[in-house]
């Protein structure tokens, strides 16, 4: 940036000696070629730079996928896998702030979003969506949260509402509609890390949190603040500072144009029921060995960190349910969004609907065209090999363009566009007890910064205590304290510093009476329930940068081995079994067709071993076949025990599948 500045001022130099012939003996044509040479220098250092931090960008995309890096370290010890990684007491060090009535704590961390690195300030967030009515830019407004179950508010007495909720959350934890059909009242919301270059000129807090906010004036003052505690290794105390780099990104004309980079964690409530069976624990071993903890208390500990599966093993994949999640999700347009993208004049369609263009206002990572590439394929992944790399375009003027030429012919288009990147950062259970309030105790939503009647509810010392004078006066955003007590037998769950509900609080009720209420906001694992126990309700899904990696994906390998090592005897060089493990996957084959288009080929697929199990007592099961010429198929497979032999029902839903393969499949292994 000195350069720049120390050639525009020479710059200036040169120009105003053209008015004075006295001090320079130039002639104005020399000037004039000195002006010209001195802007080809500039615009060469610019592109230059701008090539520089490409080529920073492509490194970390190349070293990993778009995820979570790493957590402020409070942890160390004698090995390494003592140390904090993604996880510290918790992973993303999430954590509780359940007597506000929609805020979600997540720590600081460095993330990851399409090879640009940043680090964030502390992170508690509230449960907000993009707009539904307008594309205003961040725009936003509050998630709507479930109604209670009639059969509960129906009940005559309080202890009989407290025994009625207990069997919704008996019925949820059970994942037993049956019971009771909770999936009205207890739903599912994505949220999401988003992330784009920006045109801000000021500093901009991006998303709303009751706790934190970046502490500074200026992009300038944070970049500062953040230079001054890397270099001392000193923090901010209220971790208020972010680490947000800027780019230049265009030299049109000689004039340096910069990008700033922002970010915000935004959510969704989704459209359908996530089963919890779907999500499976990420065995983080080293933190796993530093703790001592086996897979069920790691399951059930705040340091948990899941996938989405829905297949019930592993497998290759393509579109999958959580692309289905993200799908739902809109980018800076909002809901609004309607976006063609059309690329190179190809229109990118819908992977999960056939003919349908894709609507790239969403975010999506897996796209269609009508032609294949030089590999043959049609179907595309965002990014060169980012598999959690999401993109939404958008058409707000305040994102960073970025343009090209397209010359098909002798004509040329210049094709520009602004986009968004995400990665999901945890699924989260709305519930019935953000609404529920069996006491009718009074509840003031306005800032309690501000208003008179939310700050009364704290005046005069009043503290939540069991009396008339310290209870309580009603409740608000920073004190939702309207569950009874009574609905758990025990506040002793897992704690972190940086929680901040009481366990039992008195309130007044509109009568004067105090009440013992439980705080009301989200938890990631409730406390105990008579007769149910605890239930998670925050599920972190974010990904791990590093497992992007060559090293991280063979390491994921090995320690699938290592941990099941009787399932995969067969793999192994030494002490190697001499018939296949009674667990092992089961490959098959869907066979050969020569109908064209497309042409030549087959699909292969795997099944679990449970599975396959189902498979032979007489159940049907449903696979996703690998990719072959840019298409794949779902297929709904049986046994037929009589003649020996597996077929499918139905392909993709119909009764043949659209390009000819044969009904019956071949088992390879």
């Amino acid at each position: 940036m000195l350069l720049f500045l120390a050639f525009f001022a020479f710059a200036d130099v040169v120009v105003s000696q053209v008015h004075d012939i006295n001090t320079d003996p130039l002639t104005q044509e020399e000037l004039n070629a000195k002006i010209a040479k001195l802007e080809c220098i500039v615009n060469t250092l610019g592109n230059q730079m701008m090539q520089d931090q490409l080529f920073v960008e492509e490194r970390v995309r190349s070293d990993g996928m778009s995820g979570v890096k790493k957590v402020r370290l409070y942890h160390e010890g004698t090995s390494p896998y003592f140390a904090d990684t993604h996880i510290a007491q918790s992973a993303i060090a999430i954590h509780d702030h359940a007597n506000y009535d929609r805020t979600l704590g997540i720590g600081e961390f460095i993330g990851v979003l399409n090879g640009v690195e940043f680090r964030t300030r502390h992170n508690d967030y509230k449960l907000k969506q993009p707009s539904t009515v307008t594309k205003n830019y961040h725009e936003t407004e509050d998630i709507f949260l479930p109604n209670v179950p009639p059969e509960v508010l129906h009940q005559h007495t309080i202890q009989d509402q407290i025994t009625e909720m207990r069997e919704w959350y008996r019925a949820f934890k059970e994942q037993n509609i049956t019971h009771r059909d909770y999936r009205p009242y207890f739903k599912p919301i994505i949220c999401a890390l988003e992330g784009a270059w920006t045109l801000s000129k000021d500093l901009e807090e991006s998303f709303p949190s009751d706790r934190h906010h970046l502490d500074a004036k200026t992009w300038a003052d944070m970049a500062e603040k953040i230079s001054y505690t890397s270099y001392t290794g000193s923090k901010h105390n209220l971790e208020n500072f972010a680490f947000l780099p800027s780019k230049l990104y265009s030299m049109e004309g000689g004039v340096p144009e910069y990008a700033q980079w922002n970010y915000r964690v935004i959510c969704h409530p989704l459209s359908f029921d996530i089963p919890t069976s779907f999500f499976k624990l990420e065995d983080d071993i080293g933190h796993r060995l530093a703790t001592e903890m086996d897979l069920k208390r790691a399951m059930n500990s705040r340091a948990a960190r899941f996938k989405i599966n829905e297949f019930n093993q592993e497998r290759q994949t393509i579109y999958t349910l959580l692309d289905r999640i993200m799908y739902e999700l809109p980018g800076l347009d909002n809901y609004l969004a309607n976006i063609t993208d059309i690329t190179y004049g190809l229109t990118a369609m819908d992977v999960n609907q056939t003919g349908k263009a894709l609507n790239a206002g969403f975010y999506h990572r897996w796209y269609q065209y009508s032609e294949a590439g030089a590999m043959g394929d049609s179907v595309n992944h965002r990014g060169f090999n980012d598999e959690t790399l999401w993109v939404a375009m958008t058409t707000q003027p305040n994102i960073m363009p970025l343009s090209m030429n397209y010359c098909p012919q002798e004509t040329c288009v210049r094709e520009t566009k602004r986009v968004t990147f995400a990665i999901p950062l945890e699924i989260i259970y709305a519930t019935p007890l953000l609404m529920w309030n069996p006491y009718d105790v009074a509840f003031y939503p306005e800032d309690p910064k501000t208003d008179p009647r939310a700050q009364g509810v704290t005046a005069n010392g009043r503290n939540g205590g069991l009396t008339r004078e310290t209870a309580y006066n009603g409740t608000n955003r920073e004190n939702y304290y309207r569950t009874p007590a009574s609905f758990y037998t025990s506040f002793d769950v897992e704690q972190d510093n940086a929680d901040t509900a009481k366990g039992s609080v008195g309130v007044l009720d509109k009568n004067g009476n105090v009440q013992q209420m439980a705080a009301s906001g989200p938890r990631i694992i409730t406390p105990e329930i008579e007769g149910v126990g605890t239930i998670r309700l925050r599920y972190p899904i974010f990904p791990v940068h590093t497992d992007g990696s060559t090293i991280g994906r063979d390491l994921a390998a090995l320690k699938e081995i290592v941990v099941r090592m009787n399932k995969y005897q067969h793999l192994l060089e030494q002490g190697q079994s001499v018939t296949q493990p009674v667990d092992a996957d089961v490959g098959f084959t869907l066979g050969e067709t020569y109908q064209n288009p497309p042409g030549l080929h087959a699909h292969e697929f795997t099944v679990s071993a449970a599975d396959h199990a189902l498979l032979l007592s007489g159940k049907n099961i449903t696979v996703v076949t690998s990719l072959a010429l840019g298409h794949t198929h779902e297929l709904k497979i049986d046994y037929d025990s009589s003649r020996g032999f597996y077929f499918y029902l139905t392909c993709d839903g119909m009764d043949n599948c659209w390009d000819g393969h044969p009904h019956r499949l071949i088992k390879e292994f």
